[in-house]
């Protein structure tokens, strides 16, 4: 099927899913006059309704210019269209089910997420859609794109910022999992728990706090690898690390000791005539007890 809207024409090539409670039926489209390795996610919205309550989030000129993984909207056969770029590719959801990204990977990949949202500046009903693990596409150089599949479209119109800041703590959460249950950052720690207490008022002053404290903690880590923080955990490790200098230690102090002992215990031998005689040998007393006659 062939959709056409002035100068473009897009081709539906499979169907995503059906969504908002039967009234979006989401495709896979490819544009016809365009490059054909494009791809776009159209939504065929059936109940005007909810259409009319789309209208105000899905026009251009309702929508900032730097949004622009959305593509255009119109109505055709009593029906009304949104098209969105599409992002093909291991989302989010199965790279932290994989769990093959390290520390340094995790902390640039939520980087590359907040400077992503801010870089599209998107309606908040669509930013708290695409804060899904399952709405973000990961590539091999940890670039973020997101995917609109209108999966939450009932609470489009209750969205507010702090939604938004709680999705982005979900994310944090989980993409740091390992870090926070072994307490092996304070400054993640801390950035996550008032994230989750709802400290930040606006997303953007969770970026610039988390921009600071990803350049710490990549700095840290470069230097060291991150240990968890448990007292008992460090203190092996510390221990582990003097070891073989007390060894050392231990030897010279063995050495000189048995030295020193040796020093103190061995007879001194007295000069005579007829050459050495040792009076005493270690705790035996040697005796003259006469003359021995030739």
């Amino acid at each position: 099927m062939v959709l056409k809207f002035q100068d473009e024409q897009y081709e539906l090539i499979s169907k995503i899913k059906t969504t908002g409670s039967g009234a979006i039926d989401l495709y896979v489209a490819c544009g016809v006059s365009g490059a054909e390795d494009t791809r776009y996610t159209v939504a065929c919205v059936s109940d005007m309704e909810l259409a009319r309550k789309l209208v105000p989030v899905t026009t251009r000129n309702n929508v900032n210019y730097t949004f622009k993984d959305f593509q255009t909207s119109f109505n055709a056969d009593g029906k009304y269209y949104i098209v969105f770029s599409h992002a093909d590719g291991r989302t989010l959801q199965q790279a932290m089910e994989q769990g093959n990204y390290n520390l340094m990977e995790r902390l640039q990949l939520m980087k590359n997420i907040f400077a992503q949202i801010f870089l599209l500046n998107m309606p908040e009903c669509f930013l708290y859609e695409v804060l899904r693990k399952d709405n973000i596409v990961v590539g091999e150089d940890l670039s973020v794109r997101f995917n609109y599949f209108f999966t939450e479209v009932d609470y489009y119109w209750q969205v507010q910022e702090k939604d938004c800041i709680s999705r982005v703590s979900g994310l944090v959460q989980e993409m740091f999992s390992r870090e926070l249950e072994q307490k092996s950052s304070r400054e993640l720690m801390k950035f996550a728990r008032d994230m989750e207490e709802g400290h930040f008022v606006y997303l953007w002053d969770s970026y610039v706090v988390y921009d600071n404290i990803c350049e710490s903690v990549l700095t840290k880590s470069e230097q060291q690898e991150l240990k968890p923080g448990r007292i008992w955990w460090r203190a092996w490790e510390g221990l582990k690390k003097i070891f073989p200098k007390i060894r050392a230690v231990l030897a010279t102090l063995l050495i000189g000791s048995a030295a020193l002992y040796l020093l103190l215990t061995l007879p001194n031998p007295v000069l005579s005539e007829k050459g050495i005689s040792f009076q005493k040998i270690g705790t035996l007393e040697i005796q003259e007890t006469g003359h021995v006659k030739k």
